[in-house]
């Protein structure tokens, strides 16, 4: 199979429109590379069991295929189905955004999550916006609202995120996935309706723009882009040809705060829902009172990787860490079933994985992935590495006194679901 480097750093398939820029996933050319390798029939279904920004359907549909796309954060749901949006919604978009006007009124909410980063002037230009995006609804749940709306919505919204993170740019430091706030109200963030105003219909026309060049176009149905979780995958057993995904790594990511301002926006129930969701998130760094230690069904490798964890001698390995690892390393495991589950037999499920160190400690993830994935019957076929120079692992200083390197590997590995396993 012919595989490329997946970093983002090395994108040679230019997609103009300036979508939202998300840290993690892999490239539209990783992507390409291997729906060409794979030689699919046109009937074939592709399934991202974490697809955040969506990659993966995107060049599903890009290349005629149906998609199942899933993911547990109602912001990754969005910014994928606004890259399914073609040249034909393009005319919806326009008028919709005939409709920005300074003489629409938004409630003000006092406990308003946005107010987090930004004056009540700015939050209500923000939710101005979002008013008219939705034409008016109101909804009394997230996932309705978010299930409700079709890509001329999804586009608009991804517009809306992307104006809130220029604003939010002197927060957010080295690591991506962190957001600062303000310490006082006077650094906080404002803007006028005017300002504001401008901004986004700058933003949507050179994003509309861009699909405009792309001629994007295909049937409104290729992709089903869904709010799940990958340990209880709503898709039928052994329906997928071929999954294609990248897991959160192993690297104590919090991709609730990674996405916060636009859960912010999001979340009709504000600060309280935007918890729930962070909490529920595979690799979140919350860890309830009481977890599941049984360690049993993890694999030798796991176990011990997990075993050396709570024998370190630093603080709270014993205790938060251990346990903040053997919640990943379950979700991993529950997620690997369901992806052995349903595809067909003789598919291939393609991971992009990547390992790291806990103090001095090296997490194995690749080989840890190997082990869980062959004890089910998914046959590893390839694993093809590439060196990782810029990581997680490099923006943290104090590793040093742990270890004198910090040099990583993502591994691109191809499985093959046995059609004689236990038989």
């Amino acid at each position: 199979m012919r595989v490329v480097n997946p970093k983002r750093t090395n994108e040679s398939i230019d997609i103009k429109s300036a979508w939202y820029n998300y840290y993690a996933g892999y490239s539209h050319a990783f992507t390409q590379s291997i729906i060409d390798s794979v030689n699919l029939p046109k009937d074939s279904v592709i399934l991202d069991p974490w697809n955040g920004a969506g990659t993966t359907t995107l060049l599903a549909s890009m290349n005629g295929y149906q998609s199942i796309g899933i993911d547990l954060n109602p912001v990754m749901k969005i910014i994928a189905m606004a890259k399914q949006t073609t040249s034909n919604d393009l005319a919806v978009i326009l008028n919709r955004s005939k409709k920005i006007r300074a003489n629409v009124k938004v409630p003000l909410w006092k406990d308003d999550p946005l107010l987090g980063w930004f004056d009540m002037e700015c939050v209500n230009s923000i939710r101005r916006i979002e008013k008219i995006i939705l034409m008016g609804k109101l909804y009394k749940s997230t996932e309705d609202k978010v299930n409700s709306m079709d890509v001329a919505h999804c586009l608009m919204y991804t517009v809306l995120f992307n104006c809130v993170r220029e604003y939010l740019s002197p927060f957010i430091p080295s690591n991506p996935t962190w957001v600062k706030k303000p310490k006082t109200e006077s650094e906080k963030i404002t803007a006028s309706w005017v300002e504001f105003k401008r901004k986004y219909i700058f933003k949507l026309k050179e994003i509309t723009k861009g699909i405009a060049e792309l001629d994007h176009c295909w049937p409104d149905n290729l992709s089903n882009i869904k709010i799940g979780s990958s340990t209880k995958l709503k898709v039928d057993s052994t329906s997928i040809d071929l999954a294609l995904s990248s897991p959160p790594y192993c690297t104590r990511i919090d991709y609730g705060v990674a996405t916060s301002p636009e859960l912010a926006i999001l979340c009709v129930n504000g600060s309280l829902e935007l918890d729930s969701i962070r909490r529920e998130l595979m690799g979140t760094t919350t860890v309830p009172k009481t977890v599941d230690e049984s360690l049993n069904k993890l694999g030798s490798a796991c176990v011990q990787f997990l075993e050396s964890v709570k024998a370190h001698d630093s603080k709270a390995s014993k205790t938060y860490y251990f346990k903040n690892f053997v919640q990943y390393f379950k979700s991993l495991n529950e997620s690997m079933d369901e992806i052995y589950r349903v595809l067909k037999y003789g598919a291939r499920f393609v991971c992009v994985v990547q390992d790291s160190y806990y103090k001095d400690l090296h997490c194995d993830l690749p080989k840890l992935v190997i082990e869980m994935s062959e004890a089910k019957g998914l046959l590893l076929k390839e694993n093809i590495r590439f060196e990782s120079k810029k990581n997680m692992s490099n923006l943290n200083l104090k590793t040093k006194k742990y270890r004198s390197h910090n040099k990583v590997f993502e591994s691109v590995l191809i499985f093959e679901k046995e059609s004689n396993y236990g038989k």
